[in-house]
């Protein structure tokens, strides 16, 4: 087996190829605030700009999150010059305490027009390197699907590929139930799948995230932006990407999504599309907070155009140990 150590990927040059952003649109360093991305319409963002030349990262984060969600990996990329761009969406953190709520279904495919309008109007209007996290990564697969000229690298961690097996299952099993004991009830199982969804959301959700109980906010908030994925067609989006974009990370302890849903996405993506593939031991399905280094600096190696991290390659990486072997399959 070929191995090589995260260390080493850690001092990788900037290639002559690595892709530069556009101007600023300010000359500051950073940037935290809110943007107008049309008129009365907003996204609050965390801003640090790239060094002169160096590309930047865009993390989409996770649906029960914030950006606060990505400190540890920020932290941990401090030491490269890239730069690093995090926003709350519609429905998550400062954006929606901004707009006081949600007032109906979120649409992935709205997401991903925000972020093409997000990022155009602070002057990144090139190709982007998105980082997305289970529900950031199914932003990241619609917006490859409608944006596909602005993908240079999708870096998909843990992403959000189809429902939770296990929700999925419950909720239709009572949709079934409901059926016997009702045969009567003129609801549409469409109605009643968002009926349970709603149950599920706001009352099982916060014994595992208790973040859901931040702000009266949010449960309708998680509800309605589970409403806008859970139809969303990731394997017929990932068609979508261009060649050598894909980077798919899977969390070695995923409590949330198996392993073979994982696998099962990455035999979807076209060959062409497939740059590289890593599984992270001893890590959770947040994977920025339970490995920040260790996928800083895989991200700093994509950054950097290394050779290895190309054709559709697997990996196994060690965060303890720091080494990263290459896989058979």
């Amino acid at each position: 087996m070929k191995r090589f150590f995260v260390l080493l990927v850690l001092v990788c040059c900037w290639t002559a190829g690595a892709p530069a952003q556009a101007s600023n649109t300010t000359t500051d360093a950073s940037f935290k605030g809110f943007i107008e991305i049309e008129a009365g319409r907003s996204l609050y963002i965390d801003w640090k700009k790239a060094a002169p030349g160096a590309p930047t990262i865009v993390l989409l984060h996770g649906l029960t999150y914030n950006i606060a969600s990505w400190n540890q990996l920020v932290a941990a990329a401090a030491q490269f010059n890239y730069g690093i761009l995090r926003y709350d969406p519609t429905g998550m953190g400062e954006t929606l305490l901004l707009d006081q709520g949600v007032h109906g279904i979120v649409r992935i495919e709205d997401q991903a027009r925000d972020l093409d309008l997000l990022t155009k109007k602070i002057g990144l209007r090139g190709k982007l390197n998105l980082v997305g996290l289970s529900y950031g990564g199914g932003l990241a697969i619609a917006f490859a699907r409608d944006y596909a000229e602005r993908v240079d690298n999708a870096i998909l961690m843990a992403p959000f590929t189809e429902p939770l097996k296990g929700q999925d299952t419950m909720i239709r099993s009572q949709i079934a139930w409901t059926r016997l004991t009702f045969p009567l009830n003129p609801a549409s199982d469409d109605d009643l799948y968002a009926y349970f969804l709603r149950q599920n959301v706001f009352y099982v959700y916060p014994l595992t995230e208790p973040s859901m109980l931040e702000n009266s906010y949010k449960p309708e908030a998680v509800f309605q932006m589970t409403q806008g994925i859970r139809k969303f067609d990731a394997y017929k989006a990932s068609q979508k990407f261009p060649a050598a974009s894909v980077h798919l990370v899977i969390a070695g302890q995923d409590q949330y999504i198996e392993r073979p849903v994982m696998e099962k996405f990455w035999s979807q993506v076209p060959e062409k599309a497939r740059a590289s593939k890593l599984v992270i031991l001893r890590s959770e399905h947040k994977i920025p907070e339970s490995q920040p280094e260790f996928a800083a600096a895989w991200i700093n190696a994509i950054l950097g155009k290394s050779k290895d991290l190309a054709q559709g390659r697997s990996f196994t990486g060690d965060p303890r140990t720091g080494e990263v072997e290459v896989s058979s399959k």
